[in-house]
């Protein structure tokens, strides 16, 4: 094999540089859009038709679906978190609601309830003007030290600090109870029925636990 001179091992070196670029930079959020477009756009299989994915695809797509459910939530989380002013952004406030600030965080997305006092922030999702409320988890980690060091805002912080009393000695199962509870708390919050919701939500229980469809 004849010796390459400079020129053509630079060239060599640009060429692979290029391509570690392409195998490991992130791809452009309009870019991932488009790819997101593309999935919905896809048909879907049944016992007599083929879908736009067969059997072959099945593991890729598993391996997406597990790679966009871990990064995509705290990629947006940081977005959101950055996106609030450090001055003007963060708000303690009284809660006027008869039935709290509730709903989902306007940072983590995770469901919370406030009935006295609350937190919110104008984050980048949000119009300019508009505030929303967050949990405390969220106060803690990425409000500006200031702010969390205000009296009132630091009293407020050191009340209800988990999502509900302890009831089970055995970690698992409380995990798993409070993340049972996270989950009815969620799809409360996503209603604009959440008064009825919480009020008929025993009765409408009962039914949970027989055989089913």
């Amino acid at each position: 094999m004849p010796e390459m001179n400079k020129d053509e091992l630079q060239q060599l070196v640009d060429l692979l540089d290029s391509e570690i670029d392409r195998l490991t930079k992130p791809l452009p959020s309009r870019q991932i859009l488009r790819l997101a477009q593309a999935v919905r756009s896809a048909t879907i299989g049944d016992w007599d038709s083929v879908g736009s994915f067969g059997a072959k695809d099945y593991a890729n797509l598993i391996d997406a679906q597990e790679i966009m459910s871990e990064l995509l939530p705290p990629i947006l989380e940081s977005i959101r978190v950055t996106s609030i002013d450090a001055e003007n952004g963060w708000r303690f406030d009284s809660v006027s609601n008869t039935n709290g600030d509730h709903g989902l965080c306007s940072i983590c997305r995770k469901p919370f309830q406030h009935l006295i006092k609350t937190v919110k922030v104008c984050a980048i999702d949000m119009r300019a003007g508009t505030f929303r409320g967050v949990c405390r988890p969220c106060v803690r980690q990425f409000a500006p030290l200031r702010f969390v060091e205000r009296d009132d805002v630091h009293e407020w912080l050191g009340q209800n600090t988990s999502t509900c009393e302890t009831m089970e000695t055995d970690k698992q199962s409380e995990r798993q109870r409070i993340g049972l509870i996270d989950s009815i708390r969620e799809r409360i919050s996503n209603s604009s029925y959440f008064g009825k919701i919480s009020r008929l939500a025993p009765k409408w229980a009962e039914g949970a636990f027989c055989e089913w469809r």
